[in-house]
């Protein structure tokens, strides 16, 4: 299947910005509460315009930016990070929560969008790059997570689902989506300490705005239609 038009790109985008966003309210009202909330606000309480709005703003942007970069046969695993983590990471911005509900809805996601990526090229090979990917960013952040402390353990299930699914193109890809995703984590911690906040921060954020960022990198070097190397 050949990459679309713009304007069919930017139709296919909107069309998957507006059911996430109209999918969050009812999302956020049956995401169960954790067992230790510790002061976090209720989730049904973020079902608010702002929140629907941001939800379907970046998941325009996202999905865009994916039509117009990916080949069509990895739009749905990237559909984990375009639509299900983007709802998961407006939450973690909220509350420093990315409940695990979503996360496993990403890995769902991300898990089907290998197996089509497998189907359309007749090989087994894009599935175990998927697994290889999940295994090792999912693990660089568990050993991160037990040895610093510095974010939750939300962070490395998604980690694990950018591995997953960056893997699908190249170890490139997935490299300049972990360097990205921590500069722009860091930057937002500095920012959040400038800012005067004390304990927390949503890391998530910035970690998935990793992949997004290596994509429009390297179209911006090679072009939209930059091609996926394996």
């Amino acid at each position: 299947m050949p990459w679309p038009t713009p304007a069919l790109a930017v139709v296919l985008a909107a069309l998957v910005a507006t059911a996430t966003a109209a999918l969050t309210p009812a999302v956020l009202r049956t995401l169960p509460e954790p067992a230790d909330p510790d002061g976090k606000p209720p989730y049904a309480s973020l079902a608010s315009h702002t929140v629907v709005a941001g939800v379907g703003l970046a998941c325009l942007a996202a999905t865009l930016l994916v039509t117009l970069t990916v080949p069509p046969a990895h739009w749905p695993a990237w559909l984990a990070l375009a639509s299900v983590n983007v709802l998961a990471c407006a939450v973690d911005a909220r509350t420093t929560w990315l409940p695990l509900p979503l996360a496993r809805a990403g890995w769902a996601v991300a898990a089907v969008g290998a197996g089509v990526v497998a189907w359309a090229s007749g090989s087994w090979t894009p599935l175990a790059a998927a697994a290889l990917g999940a295994l090792g960013l999912g693990l660089l952040f568990h050993l991160l997570w037990r040895t610093t402390g510095a974010f939750g353990y939300g962070d490395v299930r998604l980690a694990a689902t950018i591995g997953a699914v960056t893997a699908l193109d190249s170890v490139g890809l997935v490299v300049w989506a972990l360097l990205l995703g921590t500069l722009a984590g860091a930057v937002w911690g500095i920012v959040h300490r400038v800012a005067g906040g004390r304990g927390t921060f949503p890391y998530g954020p910035g970690l998935l705005a990793g992949p997004f960022l290596a994509l429009a990198l390297r179209a911006a070097q090679g072009g939209l239609s930059w091609p996926v190397t394996g």
